[in-house]
């Protein structure tokens, strides 16, 4: 299958990298709407890994659909929240992402610049299912891809029994004026270790979007690490026109990755993913220093 890509068409703070899977904000906090290549299949799952954050910055990743056409080169907007919502009503879809809020279970209001709404539905049944692998409009996966990427464990590095963020982002490849977010316990493990503390705004968190056809209309499903939040839009008339997904790389989050789920292009990345889903450090690995910059995406 091919490569999930973001469109060329995008803000002009926006750098793509690595063949237009990876979006990074160049400066400021603004200016960073992109779009995915092509328009979503229902059921589609479009998943995001958060790979970098900065400081000094307030609110972080925006996500959800437009109807928007980015092939038509449309005058972009400074924000997904509130700009492209309030372009042209019911046509856009999108919530901001923040640390907290998880459950989304009711119908929201796409205009508004709010959080998803924390309001678990017990009686809602998640889409994905609950076995291990997840049936898709475009093929199988399985759950464990839908699960946060964390880094390296976070160890106490001088007597003081300090961490030593810089030390932690040398050893990630990271600098440390580009701060990663860290766990409320502290953890950046990559792999099992940590993942159930891990933030939907931390480095390592795989945020997704979706919609499924309900009759006339569809819903928006967000997916948080692996979690099916629920129905954050539930009155998308999604036979009037194709629906992209669409990303604001806005605030404390600096860079996305989209997470391949459908197909890898190479033998050489589907080790590398299953690696990083297994290994909590990648650095203590006996492998050549090559390898290891290619398994933390620096190469």
């Amino acid at each position: 299958m091919p490569i999930v890509r973001f469109h060329n068409y995008h803000g002009e703070h926006i750098e793509l990298l690595d063949n237009n899977t990876v979006a990074f904000r160049k400066t400021s906090f603004a200016a960073a709407v992109t779009f995915s290549e092509k328009p979503l299949y229902p059921g589609e799952i479009f998943l995001l890994e958060i790979e970098r954050n900065e400081r000094g910055w307030s609110g972080y990743l925006r996500l959800g659909l437009t109807q928007h056409d980015p092939n038509a080169r449309f005058p972009l907007p400074q924000f997904a929240l509130p700009d492209l919502a309030n372009m042209d009503a019911k046509k856009s879809w999108i919530f901001a992402v923040t640390k907290t809020h998880n459950r989304v279970w009711i119908d929201g209001d796409p205009q508004q610049d709010l959080p998803l709404p924390d309001n678990l539905n017990s009686h809602q049944q998640s889409v994905l299912g609950t076995g291990p692998y997840i049936s898709t409009s475009r093929g199988v996966i399985t759950r464990s891809m839908l699960r946060p990427a964390v880094r390296n464990q976070r160890q106490p590095s001088n007597a003081s029994g300090v961490n030593d963020d810089a030390a932690v982002l040398a050893m990630d490849g990271l600098d440390s004026d580009s701060s990663v977010s860290s766990t409320s316990s502290g953890e950046m493990s990559h792999g099992g270790t940590g993942r159930e503390s891990v933030l939907p705004t931390d480095v390592g968190s795989r945020i997704g979007v979706m919609f499924l056809p309900a009759g006339e209309f569809a819903e928006m499903h967000f997916i948080i690490n692996g979690e099916d939040q629920g129905p954050c839009a539930t009155n998308i008339a999604y036979r009037e026109a194709a629906l992209y997904a669409v990303v604001d790389v806005y605030g404390t989050t600096k860079q996305v990755r989209i997470v391949q789920l459908y197909g890898v292009s190479s033998l050489q990345s589907a080790c590398r993913e299953v690696i990083l889903q297994c290994t909590p450090m990648v650095d203590v690995l006996p492998l050549p220093t090559k390898l290891k910059e290619y398994l933390r995406y620096q190469i």
